[in-house]
């Protein structure tokens, strides 16, 4: 078993984790061939405790254009670097903040598809161009300076107060109706009495 080129598959096929091959790599218990691959024998014999095959200088490795993870190297040439987490490592700075960092455009790999680590470093220093905003529609009166605010309090006030003015009024039109109705009440009973009286009369005769 030999030439993987994954630590995750190296992984798999000696059912460990991802993680512990990684441990493992930077506590210098294994190490990657000098092609980049690993031999999954030599890394079997290092986290058995045994003695590791001699540590070669890994080769640099060119970025995965289609986003693959980093431990899938493949071997280039001598300038610039091709690992994006290698380059964060040697900036100080996380692997993500590189990627939103070229998605926005402030760095970009060369035409080899390696980063240059001057070029970088110099366009962390940039800003990112402001996004064109849409222009703002009119504004209501909320937003406003606070001068406005007078105006829109008695814009409110002002129809409220009609309101109450107007309820008054209709009150004082229903009193005095009720005191004309009082005052016609007896007439009432009057022309009641009367006509009941001509009905009985009338009723006594047809008799």
């Amino acid at each position: 078993m030999s030439g993987v080129t994954s630590a995750r598959e190296v992984a798999r096929r000696l059912g460990l984790s991802h993680t512990a091959i990684q441990n493992a790599e930077r506590a210098g218990r294994i190490a990657r061939e000098e092609d980049g691959s690993w031999d999954v024998e030599s890394v079997q014999r290092g986290l058995s405790g045994k003695s590791p095959r001699k540590r070669h200088a890994k080769a640099d490795v060119a970025p995965d254009q289609d986003g693959a993870a980093d431990d899938a190297p493949r071997p280039v040439g001598v300038s610039g670097i091709a690992s994006t987490r290698e380059l964060a490592r040697r900036l100080g700075c996380s692997h993500t903040s590189l990627q939103k960092a070229e998605r926005s455009g402030r760095i970009a790999r060369e035409p080899n598809g390696r980063w240059d680590v001057e070029k970088v470093r110099a366009g962390l220093k940039t800003r990112a161009a402001p996004t064109q905003r849409a222009p703002h529609g009119s504004r209501g009166p909320w937003a406003k300076p606070a001068q406005y605010f007078a105006k829109l309090d008695t814009d409110i006030i002002g129809p409220v107060r009609n309101i109450h003015t107007e309820l008054e009024s209709a009150r004082r039109a229903l009193q005095r109706a009720a005191e004309q109705i009082a005052a016609l009440y007896p007439e009432i009973l009057r022309l009641e009495r009367a006509c009941d009286a001509a009905i009985a009369a009338q009723e006594r005769g047809s008799e």
